[in-house]
């Protein structure tokens, strides 16, 4: 029996059925790029489940390339609320999916269409036109995931997604990254694979790591002395206080080139040297053990709410530190659901014919593979597969910490070390590169002795980075940047201007790449049965002359 004073509010429920999202993507890009592959839309009240491969060949090379070629497959399930119409509110999403007016009273699009970022400002296309010639990077977007595109309206939650994964990660790795405008369709660069300095930090929380204990007592009210004062009093006879407009009598005399306090009436003096004041008249300073563990916790707290940086909202930060579940925060970023890393194999052919027999010619392959599921949501969204490709960046000139040891003092020191406070180290500029012009400036920081984990790559003999940068042919087959001066810019974490020296054809796509996804969606959605082809003669008029649809007259 129902309840009649409970009002229900659990969805209608229907007969789940399954779907295919399947699909095969043949393309091709550039090193430093995050290529998007492949986007599946999921609706709302839907989950999946399933496998993404993608492969990819490098074309040809001159010659073998020497260091590692990175490739990264990852897939990520973008809901709808990561997207910023909807300003991380359920509630706006589900007035704008039913057409109702939005909690500021106006109506919220559920889908953005026809926008692009211009580089200065986000433009609406009024009259959408063919991008294929390109548009503010429209063109290389869809085109690189084998989208075509007409005279005709399209929303824009791909490229939302695709920069909502972008601005997730950026924010992840380092504060210092900007952020891009969610309609901005040119390709982002590539975070560098294996860099090996992830640890050095451009900065960091200093009370985090020292910790504060409080002193109770301290009034701080102690008395201000200086030798410049010749009389203490005042003409009355009484103590002269600070400042000098609580006198009743005439204010003291001064030393010549001396000043008086604020409200005595001296000119031309300098009060500046030879100020004290004793403290033991300010108040006993007590520290309990109360005090020490209180500054512990508080560190610990600290630390955890360090984790939560990425998160643009203090509010939410504020709720997560009390212990209070946020249940649609986790629907407001990107969620990586799979991923996998993998290094090229290379396969080098020589010429046959006599002339050219030490001629050679090199490609390089990788496969990558992975399962992806996400559980059935209320928010719906976009599953996206990116996929980035990177030479491992080669700090030739790393500085090898232990051949500049001339000191046994240098060298860590349990002891010493573990009475450390902060054990933090200041990362020199000469620490990526000894050659560096100001070798003795702050490069960052890292953990204390981390110079002793180390990662290095060294390159000699025929190889040997030239102290003038000069060119030498053998050296091309170093594919990377080689910066001057390096510094934790934006180029120390991303694929700026990476070049193709190293291919024969440095003109077209650097990368052939193939990918399959197959996924069983869990969904509402009804599908009708499927349709049998019919000639002229109808088979349900067939079925239906047989019958016999007289009835019985009874007289």
């Amino acid at each position: 029996m129902r309840n009649t004073e409970m009002i229900p509010n659990v969805p209608v429920s229907f007969q789940r059925t399954r779907r295919m999202s399947k699909g095969r993507v043949l393309t091709s890009g550039d090193a430093g790029k995050i290529l998007p592959i492949k986007a599946d839309p999921i609706l709302r009240e839907e989950g999946f489940s399933g496998n993404v491969n993608v492969s990819v060949e490098m074309m040809e090379t001159s010659e073998k390339p020497v260091n590692a070629i990175v490739a990264k497959a990852c897939t990520y399930f973008v809901p709808y609320l990561a997207f910023d119409q909807f300003n991380g509110s359920i509630d706006e999403l589900n007035r704008s999916y039913s057409k109702e007016n939005g909690i500021a009273g106006s109506p919220v699009s559920f889908f953005e269409k026809n926008k692009y970022y211009n580089g200065s400002a986000v433009v609406t296309d009024s009259s959408p036109t063919d991008m294929d010639t390109g548009d503010n990077g429209r063109a290389t977007f869809y085109g690189t995931m084998g989208l075509h595109h007409g005279v005709a309206d399209m929303n824009n939650s791909y490229v939302q997604s695709y920069n909502a994964i972008v601005n997730h990660r950026r924010k992840a790795r380092s504060t210092s990254l900007a952020v891009r405008n969610e309609f901005e369709h040119d390709l982002a660069e590539a975070f560098w694979p294996n860099e090996g300095n992830s640890h050095i930090q451009a900065d960091y929380d200093q009370k985090l790591i020292d910790g504060e204990v409080a002193l109770t007592n301290l009034t701080f009210q102690a008395s201000l002395m200086a030798k410049q004062f010749t009389a203490l009093t005042d003409g009355n006879g009484n103590a002269f206080n600070f400042p000098a407009t609580t006198n009743t009598g005439a204010t003291p005399t001064y030393r010549t080139n001396s000043k008086a306090p604020s409200g005595a009436t001296v000119s031309a003096h300098d009060f500046g040297d030879e100020i004290w004041s004793e403290l033991t008249a300010g108040g006993n300073a007590t520290m309990s053990l109360a005090d020490i563990e209180q500054a512990r916790k508080t560190a610990a707290f600290a630390k955890l709410r360090s984790a939560y940086d990425g998160i643009d909202d203090e509010y939410i930060i504020d709720l997560l530190m009390q212990g209070i579940t946020v249940p649609t925060e986790v629907m407001k970023q990107p969620m990586l659901i799979g991923s996998q890393t993998g290094m090229f194999g290379f396969s080098q052919r020589f010429a046959t014919d006599s002339g050219n027999l030490d001629d050679t010619a090199t490609n390089g392959f990788v496969s990558l593979g992975y399962r992806v599921r996400a559980p059935r949501t209320s928010i719906g969204g976009v599953v996206m597969t990116l996929l980035e490709i990177a030479p491992e960046r080669v700090w030739e000139r790393k500085k090898d910490y232990f051949l500049y040891t001339t000191d046994t003092d240098n060298l860590p020191n349990a002891l010493r070390d573990s009475l450390d406070p902060e054990k933090v180290a200041v990362v020199k500029k000469n620490h990526l590169d000894v050659n560096h012009s100001t070798p003795d400036a702050t490069l960052g920081y890292a953990p204390l002795n981390h110079e002793y984990n180390r990662d290095q790559i060294n390159v000699g003999g025929k190889f040997y980075r030239p102290a003038n940068d000069a060119y030498t042919e053998v050296r091309s087959r170093i594919w990377t940047n080689e910066t001057t001066d390096p510094s934790l810019s934006t180029d120390f974490y991303l694929c700026t201007n990476l070049h193709k020296k190293i291919f024969a054809d440095q003109v077209s796509d650097s990368f052939e790449i193939t990918a399959v996804s197959d996924l069983t969606v869990d969904t509402n959605v009804v599908f009708g049965d499927r349709l049998i082809e019919a000639d002229a003669t109808s088979d349900y008029d067939s079925i239906t002359n047989l019958v016999d649809a007289a009835r019985i007259t009874k007289s």
